[in-house]
Protein backbone atom coordinates (compact mmCIF):
# COMPACT_ATOMS: atom_id res chain seq x y z
CA UNK A 1 0.00 0.00 0.00
CA UNK A 2 1.41 3.45 -0.86
CA UNK A 3 2.70 5.35 2.18
CA UNK A 4 0.45 8.34 1.38
CA UNK A 5 -2.68 6.16 1.52
CA UNK A 6 -1.54 4.47 4.71
CA UNK A 7 -1.00 7.83 6.41
CA UNK A 8 -4.42 9.02 5.30
CA UNK A 9 -6.00 5.97 6.91
CA UNK A 10 -4.41 6.51 10.31
CA UNK A 11 -4.29 10.32 10.56
CA UNK A 12 -7.99 10.98 9.95
CA UNK A 13 -10.96 9.93 12.09
CA UNK A 14 -11.75 7.04 9.71
CA UNK A 15 -10.26 4.25 11.81
CA UNK A 16 -11.66 5.31 15.23
CA UNK A 17 -15.10 5.84 13.68
CA UNK A 18 -15.24 2.14 12.80
CA UNK A 19 -15.26 1.08 16.47
CA UNK A 20 -18.64 0.60 18.17
CA UNK A 21 -19.59 0.47 21.83
CA UNK A 22 -20.34 -3.18 22.58
CA UNK A 23 -23.61 -2.72 24.45
CA UNK A 24 -24.43 -4.36 26.90
CA UNK A 25 -20.67 -4.66 27.63
CA UNK A 26 -20.69 -8.37 28.51
CA UNK A 27 -17.71 -9.48 26.40
CA UNK A 28 -16.00 -6.09 26.11
CA UNK A 29 -16.63 -2.36 26.13
CA UNK A 30 -15.78 -1.98 22.43
CA UNK A 31 -17.07 -3.98 19.44
CA UNK A 32 -14.21 -4.35 16.94
CA UNK A 33 -15.87 -6.27 14.11
CA UNK A 34 -16.36 -3.12 12.05
CA UNK A 35 -12.70 -2.06 12.24
CA UNK A 36 -11.53 -5.62 11.47
CA UNK A 37 -13.77 -5.68 8.39
CA UNK A 38 -12.42 -2.27 7.38
CA UNK A 39 -8.77 -3.36 7.73
CA UNK A 40 -9.42 -6.32 5.45
CA UNK A 41 -11.22 -4.15 2.92
CA UNK A 42 -8.34 -1.67 2.55
CA UNK A 43 -5.58 -4.29 2.59
CA UNK A 44 -3.81 -5.16 -0.69
CA UNK A 45 -4.58 -8.83 0.00
CA UNK A 46 -7.51 -10.21 1.97
CA UNK A 47 -5.67 -13.22 3.39
CA UNK A 48 -2.37 -13.24 5.27
CA UNK A 49 -0.82 -15.93 3.08
CA UNK A 50 -1.45 -13.87 -0.07
CA UNK A 51 0.64 -10.84 0.97
CA UNK A 52 3.62 -10.19 -1.38
CA UNK A 53 5.89 -10.05 1.68
CA UNK A 54 5.61 -12.72 4.37
CA UNK A 55 3.20 -11.30 6.95
CA UNK A 56 2.30 -12.66 10.37
CA UNK A 57 0.41 -11.60 13.48
CA UNK A 58 1.21 -12.53 17.07
CA UNK A 59 -1.26 -13.25 19.85
CA UNK A 60 -1.28 -15.16 23.15
CA UNK A 61 -3.38 -18.26 23.82
CA UNK A 62 -4.84 -18.19 27.33
CA UNK A 63 -5.94 -21.84 27.17
CA UNK A 64 -2.46 -23.29 26.65
CA UNK A 65 -0.30 -20.42 27.90
CA UNK A 66 1.68 -20.07 24.67
CA UNK A 67 2.21 -17.47 21.97
CA UNK A 68 0.28 -18.04 18.77
CA UNK A 69 1.57 -16.96 15.35
CA UNK A 70 -1.02 -16.25 12.64
CA UNK A 71 0.32 -16.79 9.10
CA UNK A 72 -2.86 -17.84 7.28
CA UNK A 73 -6.51 -16.83 7.17
CA UNK A 74 -8.72 -13.83 6.48
CA UNK A 75 -7.44 -10.59 7.95
CA UNK A 76 -10.80 -9.76 9.54
CA UNK A 77 -10.70 -13.08 11.43
CA UNK A 78 -7.02 -13.23 12.37
CA UNK A 79 -6.20 -9.64 13.32
CA UNK A 80 -8.42 -9.49 16.41
CA UNK A 81 -6.27 -11.68 18.63
CA UNK A 82 -3.21 -9.49 18.11
CA UNK A 83 -4.80 -6.49 19.87
CA UNK A 84 -7.44 -8.01 22.16
CA UNK A 85 -7.13 -6.29 25.53
CA UNK A 86 -9.46 -7.77 28.17
CA UNK A 87 -12.32 -5.44 29.12
CA UNK A 88 -11.64 -3.02 26.24
CA UNK A 89 -11.49 -5.31 23.17
CA UNK A 90 -13.09 -8.79 22.95
CA UNK A 91 -11.04 -11.96 23.42
CA UNK A 92 -11.02 -14.23 20.35
CA UNK A 93 -12.18 -17.80 20.89
CA UNK A 94 -12.15 -20.59 18.30
CA UNK A 95 -11.01 -24.23 18.11
CA UNK A 96 -10.42 -24.27 21.85
CA UNK A 97 -8.11 -21.25 21.75
CA UNK A 98 -8.64 -17.98 23.63
CA UNK A 99 -6.44 -15.32 22.05
CA UNK A 100 -5.43 -11.89 23.33
CA UNK A 101 -2.78 -9.21 22.84
CA UNK A 102 0.65 -10.66 23.77
CA UNK A 103 2.07 -7.25 24.69
CA UNK A 104 2.79 -8.13 28.33
CA UNK A 105 5.08 -10.95 27.19
CA UNK A 106 6.34 -9.61 23.87
CA UNK A 107 5.42 -6.01 23.14
CA UNK A 108 7.46 -6.00 19.92
CA UNK A 109 7.30 -9.34 18.02
CA UNK A 110 11.05 -9.44 17.45
CA UNK A 111 11.49 -13.12 18.25
CA UNK A 112 8.60 -14.05 15.98
CA UNK A 113 10.08 -12.13 13.06
CA UNK A 114 13.41 -13.91 13.54
CA UNK A 115 11.79 -17.35 13.67
CA UNK A 116 9.90 -16.62 10.45
CA UNK A 117 13.21 -16.03 8.68
CA UNK A 118 13.76 -12.27 8.70
CA UNK A 119 17.27 -11.34 7.55
CA UNK A 120 17.15 -8.01 9.37
CA UNK A 121 14.88 -7.28 12.35
CA UNK A 122 14.00 -3.64 13.03
CA UNK A 123 11.91 -3.23 16.16
CA UNK A 124 10.22 -0.26 17.79
CA UNK A 125 9.43 0.31 21.44
CA UNK A 126 6.62 2.26 23.07
CA UNK A 127 6.98 1.72 26.80
CA UNK A 128 4.55 3.55 29.08
CA UNK A 129 5.53 6.24 31.57
CA UNK A 130 2.95 6.76 34.30
CA UNK A 131 2.11 10.37 35.31
CA UNK A 132 2.53 9.53 39.02
CA UNK A 133 5.13 7.89 41.27
CA UNK A 134 3.00 6.69 44.17
CA UNK A 135 1.11 3.42 43.91
CA UNK A 136 -1.14 3.27 46.97
CA UNK A 137 -4.36 3.06 44.93
CA UNK A 138 -5.35 -0.34 43.44
CA UNK A 139 -5.58 0.87 39.83
CA UNK A 140 -2.18 2.59 40.10
CA UNK A 141 -0.53 -0.45 41.65
CA UNK A 142 -1.99 -2.83 39.07
CA UNK A 143 -1.02 -0.57 36.15
CA UNK A 144 2.51 -0.18 37.49
CA UNK A 145 2.88 -3.95 37.89
CA UNK A 146 1.71 -4.60 34.31
CA UNK A 147 4.10 -2.00 32.91
CA UNK A 148 7.08 -3.40 34.81
CA UNK A 149 6.42 -6.94 33.60
CA UNK A 150 5.82 -5.78 30.05
CA UNK A 151 9.07 -3.83 29.87
CA UNK A 152 11.12 -6.57 31.53
CA UNK A 153 9.86 -9.35 29.25
CA UNK A 154 9.95 -7.33 26.05
CA UNK A 155 13.34 -5.72 26.57
CA UNK A 156 15.01 -9.10 27.03
CA UNK A 157 13.59 -10.34 23.71
CA UNK A 158 14.48 -7.12 21.90
CA UNK A 159 18.07 -7.22 23.17
CA UNK A 160 18.46 -10.80 21.94
CA UNK A 161 16.73 -10.78 18.56
CA UNK A 162 16.62 -7.21 17.27
CA UNK A 163 19.28 -5.86 14.90
CA UNK A 164 18.03 -2.26 15.09
CA UNK A 165 15.80 -0.77 17.79
CA UNK A 166 13.89 2.47 17.30
CA UNK A 167 12.99 3.87 20.71
CA UNK A 168 9.97 6.20 20.71
CA UNK A 169 9.27 8.23 23.84
CA UNK A 170 5.48 8.01 23.99
CA UNK A 171 5.10 7.48 27.71
CA UNK A 172 2.97 10.59 28.18
CA UNK A 173 0.41 9.39 25.64
CA UNK A 174 -2.49 6.98 25.99
CA UNK A 175 -3.20 4.02 23.73
CA UNK A 176 -6.55 5.76 23.15
CA UNK A 177 -4.95 8.87 21.57
CA UNK A 178 -5.96 7.90 18.03
CA UNK A 179 -6.38 11.54 17.06
CA UNK A 180 -2.66 12.15 17.63
CA UNK A 181 -1.55 9.64 14.99
CA UNK A 182 0.09 12.37 12.91
CA UNK A 183 2.29 13.30 15.89
CA UNK A 184 3.25 9.66 16.41
CA UNK A 185 4.24 9.31 12.74
CA UNK A 186 6.41 12.42 12.94
CA UNK A 187 8.05 11.16 16.14
CA UNK A 188 8.74 7.74 14.65
CA UNK A 189 10.06 9.26 11.44
CA UNK A 190 12.61 11.41 13.24
CA UNK A 191 13.77 8.53 15.42
CA UNK A 192 14.03 6.20 12.40
CA UNK A 193 16.16 8.71 10.48
CA UNK A 194 18.73 8.57 13.25
CA UNK A 195 19.10 4.83 12.62
CA UNK A 196 19.53 5.00 8.83
CA UNK A 197 23.37 4.87 8.91
CA UNK A 198 23.29 1.80 11.17
CA UNK A 199 20.65 0.11 9.00
CA UNK A 200 22.73 0.67 5.86
CA UNK A 201 25.83 -0.65 7.61
CA UNK A 202 24.09 -3.86 8.72
CA UNK A 203 22.57 -4.38 5.26
CA UNK A 204 26.00 -4.05 3.71
CA UNK A 205 27.58 -6.28 6.34
CA UNK A 206 24.99 -9.02 5.78
CA UNK A 207 25.08 -8.48 2.01
CA UNK A 208 21.32 -7.87 1.87
CA UNK A 209 20.30 -6.00 -1.31
CA UNK A 210 17.36 -3.58 -1.39
CA UNK A 211 14.56 -5.17 -3.41
CA UNK A 212 13.02 -2.37 -5.50
CA UNK A 213 10.75 -4.80 -7.35
CA UNK A 214 8.98 -5.70 -4.12
CA UNK A 215 8.23 -2.01 -3.56
CA UNK A 216 6.58 -1.78 -6.98
CA UNK A 217 4.26 -4.68 -6.12
CA UNK A 218 2.73 -2.64 -3.32
CA UNK A 219 2.46 0.60 -5.23
CA UNK A 220 0.67 -1.10 -8.11
CA UNK A 221 -2.09 -2.52 -5.95
CA UNK A 222 -5.52 -1.24 -7.07
CA UNK A 223 -7.24 -0.68 -3.72
CA UNK A 224 -9.85 1.87 -4.87
CA UNK A 225 -9.46 3.68 -1.55
CA UNK A 226 -11.43 6.70 -2.76
CA UNK A 227 -14.54 4.52 -3.09
CA UNK A 228 -13.90 2.98 0.33
CA UNK A 229 -13.46 6.39 1.98
CA UNK A 230 -16.69 7.56 0.34
CA UNK A 231 -18.57 4.49 1.60
CA UNK A 232 -17.30 5.06 5.15
CA UNK A 233 -18.16 8.76 5.06
CA UNK A 234 -21.75 8.05 4.01
CA UNK A 235 -22.13 4.81 6.04
CA UNK A 236 -22.43 2.60 2.95
CA UNK A 237 -20.11 -0.27 3.88
CA UNK A 238 -21.77 -3.63 3.23
CA UNK A 239 -20.78 -5.70 6.26
CA UNK A 240 -20.54 -9.46 5.97
CA UNK A 241 -21.79 -9.85 9.55
CA UNK A 242 -24.89 -8.67 11.39
CA UNK A 243 -24.16 -5.31 12.99
CA UNK A 244 -26.57 -4.21 15.71
CA UNK A 245 -25.62 -0.87 17.21
CA UNK A 246 -27.53 1.10 19.87
CA UNK A 247 -28.02 4.83 19.29
CA UNK A 248 -28.00 7.47 22.02
CA UNK A 249 -28.24 11.22 21.33
CA UNK A 250 -28.44 14.06 23.82
CA UNK A 251 -27.87 17.78 23.44
CA UNK A 252 -28.53 18.02 19.69
CA UNK A 253 -31.67 17.03 17.79
CA UNK A 254 -31.38 14.23 15.23
CA UNK A 255 -34.04 13.61 12.60
CA UNK A 256 -34.05 11.71 9.30
CA UNK A 257 -36.13 14.46 7.63
CA UNK A 258 -33.96 17.36 8.84
CA UNK A 259 -30.53 18.42 7.70
CA UNK A 260 -27.36 17.23 9.42
CA UNK A 261 -25.03 20.20 8.85
CA UNK A 262 -26.46 22.24 11.75
CA UNK A 263 -28.43 20.60 14.53
CA UNK A 264 -30.51 22.47 17.10
CA UNK A 265 -29.95 22.24 20.83
CA UNK A 266 -32.24 19.75 22.54
CA UNK A 267 -32.64 18.61 26.15
CA UNK A 268 -34.59 15.49 25.15
CA UNK A 269 -32.86 12.10 25.16
CA UNK A 270 -33.14 10.28 21.83
CA UNK A 271 -32.35 6.60 21.48
CA UNK A 272 -32.72 3.79 19.00
CA UNK A 273 -30.73 1.22 17.06
CA UNK A 274 -29.04 0.40 13.77
CA UNK A 275 -29.38 -3.00 12.11
CA UNK A 276 -26.99 -3.67 9.22
CA UNK A 277 -26.09 -6.67 7.13
CA UNK A 278 -24.97 -6.69 3.52
CA UNK A 279 -27.08 -4.28 1.49
CA UNK A 280 -29.65 -3.76 4.25
CA UNK A 281 -29.47 -0.81 6.65
CA UNK A 282 -32.37 -0.21 9.08
CA UNK A 283 -32.42 2.63 11.62
CA UNK A 284 -34.98 3.26 14.36
CA UNK A 285 -35.09 6.38 16.53
CA UNK A 286 -37.44 7.46 19.30
CA UNK A 287 -37.34 9.79 22.30
CA UNK A 288 -38.78 10.25 25.76
CA UNK A 289 -40.57 7.47 27.61
CA UNK A 290 -44.06 7.50 26.07
CA UNK A 291 -43.08 6.07 22.66
CA UNK A 292 -45.25 8.68 20.93
CA UNK A 293 -42.44 9.51 18.52
CA UNK A 294 -40.83 7.18 15.99
CA UNK A 295 -38.57 7.67 13.00
CA UNK A 296 -37.45 4.86 10.73
CA UNK A 297 -35.06 4.82 7.81
CA UNK A 298 -34.47 1.84 5.55
CA UNK A 299 -31.59 1.99 3.08
CA UNK A 300 -30.87 -0.52 0.34
CA UNK A 301 -27.17 -0.03 -0.34
CA UNK A 302 -25.70 -0.63 -3.77
CA UNK A 303 -28.38 -0.40 -6.45
CA UNK A 304 -25.27 0.67 -8.34
CA UNK A 305 -21.78 1.30 -6.89
CA UNK A 306 -22.83 4.91 -6.20
CA UNK A 307 -26.64 4.75 -5.86
CA UNK A 308 -28.85 3.77 -2.90
CA UNK A 309 -32.60 3.52 -2.35
CA UNK A 310 -33.73 5.19 0.89
CA UNK A 311 -37.14 4.99 2.56
CA UNK A 312 -38.09 7.27 5.48
CA UNK A 313 -40.99 7.20 7.95
CA UNK A 314 -41.94 9.67 10.70
CA UNK A 315 -44.74 9.25 13.25
CA UNK A 316 -45.41 11.68 16.11
CA UNK A 317 -48.40 12.09 18.41
CA UNK A 318 -48.38 15.45 20.20
CA UNK A 319 -51.31 16.21 22.49
CA UNK A 320 -54.31 15.54 20.22
CA UNK A 321 -52.49 16.15 16.94
CA UNK A 322 -50.93 13.46 14.80
CA UNK A 323 -48.02 14.34 12.55
CA UNK A 324 -46.76 11.80 10.06
CA UNK A 325 -44.66 11.63 6.94
CA UNK A 326 -42.92 9.15 4.70
CA UNK A 327 -40.84 9.29 1.57
CA UNK A 328 -38.70 7.40 -0.91
CA UNK A 329 -35.46 8.74 -2.41
CA UNK A 330 -32.74 7.67 -4.80
CA UNK A 331 -29.41 9.03 -3.60
CA UNK A 332 -26.17 9.33 -5.58
CA UNK A 333 -22.86 9.48 -3.69
CA UNK A 334 -19.52 11.01 -4.55
CA UNK A 335 -16.65 11.59 -2.12
CA UNK A 336 -17.28 15.36 -2.38
CA UNK A 337 -21.04 15.61 -2.92
CA UNK A 338 -24.38 13.78 -2.93
CA UNK A 339 -27.54 14.25 -5.00
CA UNK A 340 -30.97 12.87 -4.10
CA UNK A 341 -34.39 12.96 -5.71
CA UNK A 342 -37.65 11.29 -4.78
CA UNK A 343 -41.15 11.68 -3.40
CA UNK A 344 -42.64 12.34 0.04
CA UNK A 345 -46.06 12.59 1.67
CA UNK A 346 -46.05 14.79 4.76
CA UNK A 347 -49.23 15.52 6.71
CA UNK A 348 -51.30 14.33 3.70
CA UNK A 349 -49.49 16.69 1.29
CA UNK A 350 -47.50 15.20 -1.59
CA UNK A 351 -44.09 16.59 -2.56
CA UNK A 352 -41.33 15.94 -5.02
CA UNK A 353 -38.05 16.06 -3.14
CA UNK A 354 -34.67 17.19 -4.45
CA UNK A 355 -31.65 17.51 -2.22
CA UNK A 356 -27.90 17.43 -2.06
CA UNK A 357 -24.78 18.04 -0.02
CA UNK A 358 -21.21 19.04 -0.78
CA UNK A 359 -17.92 18.98 1.14
CA UNK A 360 -14.96 20.69 -0.55
CA UNK A 361 -11.43 21.58 0.56
CA UNK A 362 -8.90 24.10 -0.74
CA UNK A 363 -5.84 24.13 1.48
CA UNK A 364 -6.99 25.52 4.84
CA UNK A 365 -10.49 26.28 3.55
CA UNK A 366 -13.31 23.78 4.02
CA UNK A 367 -16.73 24.49 2.48
CA UNK A 368 -19.79 22.43 3.35
CA UNK A 369 -23.37 22.86 2.22
CA UNK A 370 -26.73 21.12 2.28
CA UNK A 371 -29.94 21.90 0.42
CA UNK A 372 -33.47 20.50 0.24
CA UNK A 373 -36.36 21.49 -2.02
CA UNK A 374 -39.91 20.17 -1.55
CA UNK A 375 -42.15 20.91 -4.54
CA UNK A 376 -45.93 20.23 -4.19
CA UNK A 377 -47.12 17.51 -6.56
CA UNK A 378 -50.84 17.39 -5.68
CA UNK A 379 -53.58 19.53 -7.22
CA UNK A 380 -54.40 21.16 -3.89
CA UNK A 381 -51.14 23.13 -3.82
CA UNK A 382 -49.41 25.45 -6.24
CA UNK A 383 -45.82 25.11 -7.39
CA UNK A 384 -45.26 28.49 -5.76
CA UNK A 385 -45.89 26.75 -2.43
CA UNK A 386 -42.59 24.87 -2.69
CA UNK A 387 -40.47 24.90 0.46
CA UNK A 388 -36.71 24.99 0.70
CA UNK A 389 -33.85 24.93 3.19
CA UNK A 390 -30.24 25.75 2.33
CA UNK A 391 -27.40 25.66 4.87
CA UNK A 392 -23.73 26.46 4.41
CA UNK A 393 -20.64 26.37 6.59
CA UNK A 394 -17.10 27.59 5.86
CA UNK A 395 -14.01 26.94 7.96
CA UNK A 396 -11.06 29.18 7.08
CA UNK A 397 -7.85 28.30 8.89
CA UNK A 398 -5.88 31.32 10.09
CA UNK A 399 -2.45 30.21 11.18
CA UNK A 400 -2.06 27.27 13.53
CA UNK A 401 -4.78 27.91 16.11
CA UNK A 402 -7.32 30.37 14.70
CA UNK A 403 -10.23 29.80 12.33
CA UNK A 404 -12.92 32.02 10.84
CA UNK A 405 -16.26 30.24 10.51
CA UNK A 406 -19.11 31.90 8.56
CA UNK A 407 -22.51 30.15 8.63
CA UNK A 408 -25.60 30.73 6.48
CA UNK A 409 -29.16 29.39 6.56
CA UNK A 410 -31.80 30.44 4.01
CA UNK A 411 -35.29 28.94 4.17
CA UNK A 412 -39.03 29.48 3.93
CA UNK A 413 -40.07 26.72 6.34
CA UNK A 414 -41.41 27.18 9.85
CA UNK A 415 -40.90 25.28 13.07
CA UNK A 416 -43.91 22.99 12.58
CA UNK A 417 -42.67 21.62 9.28
CA UNK A 418 -41.22 18.14 9.45
CA UNK A 419 -38.24 19.32 7.39
CA UNK A 420 -37.92 22.71 9.13
CA UNK A 421 -34.72 24.74 9.01
CA UNK A 422 -32.12 24.66 11.80
CA UNK A 423 -31.82 27.69 14.09
CA UNK A 424 -28.27 29.02 14.30
CA UNK A 425 -29.28 32.39 15.80
CA UNK A 426 -28.34 32.41 19.50
CA UNK A 427 -30.04 35.64 20.59
CA UNK A 428 -33.14 36.00 22.75
CA UNK A 429 -35.65 36.07 19.90
CA UNK A 430 -35.15 32.47 18.80
CA UNK A 431 -38.91 31.96 18.38
CA UNK A 432 -38.93 34.63 15.67
CA UNK A 433 -36.05 32.79 14.02
CA UNK A 434 -38.40 29.83 13.57
CA UNK A 435 -40.68 31.72 11.16
CA UNK A 436 -40.83 31.51 7.37
CA UNK A 437 -38.87 33.51 4.77
CA UNK A 438 -35.81 33.70 6.93
CA UNK A 439 -32.12 34.39 6.43
CA UNK A 440 -29.74 33.56 9.29
CA UNK A 441 -26.02 34.23 9.37
CA UNK A 442 -23.28 33.73 11.91
CA UNK A 443 -19.64 34.81 11.87
CA UNK A 444 -17.43 33.08 14.41
CA UNK A 445 -13.76 33.58 15.25
CA UNK A 446 -12.43 30.47 16.94
CA UNK A 447 -9.20 29.97 18.87
CA UNK A 448 -8.41 26.30 19.52
CA UNK A 449 -5.77 25.11 21.96
CA UNK A 450 -4.79 21.50 21.41
CA UNK A 451 -3.09 19.77 24.31
CA UNK A 452 0.27 18.15 23.49
CA UNK A 453 -1.32 14.92 24.68
CA UNK A 454 -4.82 14.16 25.92
CA UNK A 455 -5.81 14.83 29.52
CA UNK A 456 -7.47 11.70 30.91
CA UNK A 457 -10.36 11.56 33.35
CA UNK A 458 -11.68 8.38 34.99
CA UNK A 459 -9.37 6.27 32.77
CA UNK A 460 -11.86 6.49 29.88
CA UNK A 461 -12.44 10.14 28.90
CA UNK A 462 -9.83 12.19 27.03
CA UNK A 463 -9.88 15.98 26.74
CA UNK A 464 -8.34 16.74 23.31
CA UNK A 465 -8.61 20.51 22.97
CA UNK A 466 -10.41 23.62 24.18
CA UNK A 467 -11.90 26.31 21.94
CA UNK A 468 -12.67 29.93 22.79
CA UNK A 469 -14.85 31.67 20.24
CA UNK A 470 -16.47 35.05 19.60
CA UNK A 471 -19.50 35.35 17.37
CA UNK A 472 -21.92 37.74 15.70
CA UNK A 473 -25.31 36.24 14.77
CA UNK A 474 -28.03 37.80 12.62
CA UNK A 475 -31.41 36.81 11.30
CA UNK A 476 -33.58 38.67 8.86
CA UNK A 477 -37.38 38.36 8.79
CA UNK A 478 -39.06 41.61 7.77
CA UNK A 479 -36.27 43.38 9.66
CA UNK A 480 -32.82 42.39 10.90
CA UNK A 481 -31.87 41.37 14.45
CA UNK A 482 -28.36 41.02 15.82
CA UNK A 483 -26.65 39.25 18.71
CA UNK A 484 -23.01 39.11 19.84
CA UNK A 485 -21.43 36.70 22.24
CA UNK A 486 -18.55 34.57 23.42
CA UNK A 487 -18.26 30.92 24.32
CA UNK A 488 -16.02 28.00 25.28
CA UNK A 489 -16.18 24.43 23.97
CA UNK A 490 -14.27 21.32 25.03
CA UNK A 491 -13.73 18.46 22.58
CA UNK A 492 -13.59 15.12 24.36
CA UNK A 493 -13.41 11.43 23.49
CA UNK A 494 -14.90 8.43 25.21
CA UNK A 495 -12.35 5.60 25.12
CA UNK A 496 -10.60 7.44 22.30
CA UNK A 497 -13.27 6.51 19.74
CA UNK A 498 -16.51 8.37 20.48
CA UNK A 499 -16.19 12.16 20.28
CA UNK A 500 -18.49 14.46 22.23
CA UNK A 501 -18.37 18.10 23.26
CA UNK A 502 -19.29 20.23 26.24
CA UNK A 503 -19.29 23.99 26.62
CA UNK A 504 -21.35 27.12 26.96
CA UNK A 505 -21.74 30.68 25.79
CA UNK A 506 -23.13 34.07 26.78
CA UNK A 507 -24.85 36.30 24.24
CA UNK A 508 -26.15 39.87 24.15
CA UNK A 509 -29.20 40.49 21.95
CA UNK A 510 -28.88 43.99 20.52
CA UNK A 511 -32.57 44.22 19.69
CA UNK A 512 -33.85 43.07 23.07
CA UNK A 513 -30.90 44.67 24.93
CA UNK A 514 -30.67 41.64 27.19
CA UNK A 515 -28.19 38.93 28.04
CA UNK A 516 -28.67 35.17 28.05
CA UNK A 517 -26.40 32.24 28.75
CA UNK A 518 -26.53 28.61 27.73
CA UNK A 519 -24.68 25.38 28.41
CA UNK A 520 -24.28 23.01 25.49
CA UNK A 521 -23.66 19.28 25.36
CA UNK A 522 -23.44 17.06 22.30
CA UNK A 523 -23.49 13.32 22.99
CA UNK A 524 -23.72 11.06 19.96
CA UNK A 525 -23.10 7.37 20.64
Amino acid sequence: MPIEDLEQLVTTDILPSMFDLNFPFIRSVIDTRGVNFFMEKVSPSKRLEDFPILTALLSYDLANGVKYVHTRGRISSEVQGSYSIPLFFPIVSYNGLFLMDPGILELTPTQTAKILGADLVISTTAFDELPYNTYDLPIRAWTRFINLQKEKNSQAIIDRFSDITINCDVGDYSFMDYHLAKDFIALGYEEAKKQIPDIKHILEEKKIPLDEQQKKIYVNQDLNLTKTFSDIKYQRLQYDFTRIKPLVYFGKEHSIFKQDLFREESAILQYGMIFQRGSMDLRLLTRGKNFDYLETQFKFIGLTPSLDLIGRLHFEEKETRLRSGYGLDLKYYNLYYTISFGWAEINKNNYLHNGGTFDLNWGKINLKGEGDLYTPSSGQQEVSDCQYVYSQFVNIGLGKNFALQPKLVVSNTDKNDLFSHPIVYRGLEQELAAQKNLVQTSLELDYKYRFPYSLEFFQCIQLKDVSWYQFVDTYYHIEASYAVGSGVACDLNLLGIKPFSFGGYVVYDLGDTSWRGSLSLDLSF
